[in-house]
């Protein structure tokens, strides 16, 4: 049972959030007041409100407490360090109050995937540069330095990672941990590994020229032309049949991204460059392939993640790859895919996320649970609607390209329950399992519903459910009470690491104020808080009467 003090502090945290102003202008209020006020005050203040509102603390020891409290009312907890990084806060350079080596170094040139910059690089078109369907919305090959205190730091996250696996094997029941994979890897290079892999997609759109959805023999001689001119005919067949491993005569996506390696990629400049080819391809290509330093780092932060992997193995804790911002993931989805190919072979180990307000995350989902199928693994997924909406939205308007998510709730809301209905299929297929990370009362009724329908038992089925720490009580205690596999999502890390998830849980809390679900919190708080507060009045009365008496 919380205490009247916990229940007013929800009240007024979430009360706040649904003031508009001061939550769109957030984060520049706390750079003012760390400026200004400095940071003990700031961060005191921030620890006694929103960060006891939605963390467990900062580091592993305040775990417990919250631990207890949930598991006491039949839910189970997800452990999250929370701690966060995106490309600007990477590049910046140290200053004042950063530890040393914690921001990698940036050169502003060029880059053209062989290691060469400035005059060896490819050219821009228009003095932009080369986008399309070739990199992230608004990406910049940059030339990057990657220091060795780079890596030490994601070393030192690792070892993080490993505590909070231990902790949850040590708990009772199914366990989770959460893993951001920006904590295991500097986030340029994920972006950086991102625009590449969009990149071999987009080669395979450039050689469907008919647009099924496979590239025939014709067709991939045709694109290998455009790439290497002076290729041999044997050359072009041997490459397509490492790609055509089923021996049909054609490839599909699944295929051609199984086969196509970032490793392959500074190969592949090499040939462009010592060829001299010149063809649009040929410079798009050259404008986002991996560096043979960056292929090394990329393989690094495989080796973390599966460090993490093969340390949940034989215990009850099975880890949740976060998903990130939209520049970051399909670097993230690479690095599930590998893994979930040795790890999810029987029971899944790793859960890859899908953001259902993108536009294209059902399509995603559809495509990765068709190649667990092929590959003969357990496919595994969480479910979200985003948390990235003003980040997304803002970066889309400042570099001019279409926003990547939904125009509306309610485009976001459909294709959060396609992709929910196509996962349950999975599920009662025994093929899968997820985990249904929501705070809409709807999702989760269309869940329970859909389980009923297809046979699945509230525990043990697969069918998982989760919510944040101090959101939505009011569904994960009842799930957990009746005997649904309730989860909530325990965050924690030092103030100042964890600062932008606080922001986010505003700014989330802030669009929901709006719909039914908070409304609803806010007056279940408001009702328990006034007859507490009733039911004080009427005991103190009781004790005059009884003094006077």
């Amino acid at each position: 049972m919380r205490s009247t003090g916990e229940l007013l502090r929800m009240y007024v945290v979430l009360k706040a959030c649904s003031i508009t102003p001061l939550v769109k202008n957030a984060e520049a209020l706390v750079r003012t007041s760390r400026r200004v006020l400095g940071d003990a005050f700031t961060f005191g203040v921030m620890r006694h409100t929103f960060m006891k509102q939605f963390c467990a603390g900062e580091n592993e020891e305040d775990l417990r407490p919250t631990i207890d409290l949930l598991r006491a009312n039949g839910i189970a907890t997800i452990i999250d360090y929370a701690a966060e990084d995106d490309v600007e806060s990477a590049a910046k350079p140290a200053g004042k109050g950063d530890a040393a080596g914690q921001h990698p170094s940036t050169t502003a040139a060029t880059t053209d995937g062989s290691g060469n910059t400035a005059a060896d690089a490819a050219p821009l078109i228009d003095g932009a540069p080369v986008l399309g369907a070739t990199q992230l919305p608004g990406a910049v090959a940059v030339s990057r330095t990657y220091s060795y205190e780079d890596e030490a730091t994601c070393d030192k996250h690792v070892n993080i990672f490993l505590q909070a696996i231990a902790t949850g094997a040590k708990l009772p029941g199914q366990g989770f941990a959460a893993i951001k994979v920006t904590a295991l890897g500097n986030p340029t290079l994920l972006e950086r590994m991102s625009a590449a892999l969009l990149e071999i997609r987009s080669l395979f759109r450039e050689a469907d020229l008919d647009g099924d959805g496979f590239v025939d023999r014709g067709e991939f001689d045709t694109l290998y032309k455009q790439l290497f001119p002076a290729a041999s005919q044997e050359t072009i067949d041997r490459a397509f049949a490492s790609l055509d491993w089923e021996g049909n005569g054609k490839v599909d996506i699944i295929s051609w991204s199984h086969r196509i390696h970032l490793a392959d990629m500074p190969g592949m400049v090499q040939r462009i460059k010592s060829q001299g080819t010149c063809t649009r391809l040929s410079q798009e290509l050259v404008a986002v392939a991996l560096t043979r330093e960056e292929v090394k780092l990329a393989k690094a932060l495989l080796g973390r993640v599966a460090k993490l992997a093969a340390a949940a193995v034989g215990t009850n804790v099975k880890l949740m790859i976060d998903a990130e911002h939209s520049y970051f993931q399909p670097a993230i989805d690479h690095t599930t895919q590998v893994l979930s190919l040795t790890y999810n072979k029987d029971s899944p180990i790793i859960f890859n996320t899908y953001q259902a307000y993108l536009k294209g995350s059902y399509e995603r989902l559809a495509e990765d649970m068709e190649r667990a199928r092929r590959k003969g693994y357990v496919f595994a997924a969480k479910l979200v609607r985003g948390a990235y909406v003003q980040l997304e939205r803002k970066r889309a308007d400042a570099l001019g390209y279409e926003s990547p998510i939904w125009d509306t709730i309610e485009g976001t809301h459909a294709n959060y329950n396609k992709c929910l209905e196509a996962v349950l299929d999975e599920v009662a297929q025994d093929r899968a399992e997820v985990m249904i990370a929501s705070h809409n009362q709807a999702s989760i009724e269309r869940t329970v519903a859909g389980m009923a329908k297809r046979g699945l038992s509230p525990s043990g089925s697969g069918v998982y459910f989760g919510q944040l720490l101090g959101m939505a009580d009011n569904l994960t205690f009842p799930l957990g009470q009746y005997g649904y596999e309730a989860f909530k999502y325990v965050p924690y890390g030092p103030i100042e690491l964890v600062m932008p998830y606080l922001i986010r849980r505003a700014h989330e809390n802030s669009a929901m104020t709006k719909g039914p679900g908070i409304g609803k919190e806010l007056r279940m708080l408001r009702s328990e808080l006034g007859r507490r507060l009733m039911q004080l009045g009427s005991s103190s009365r009781g004790r005059k009467v009884h003094a006077t008496a």
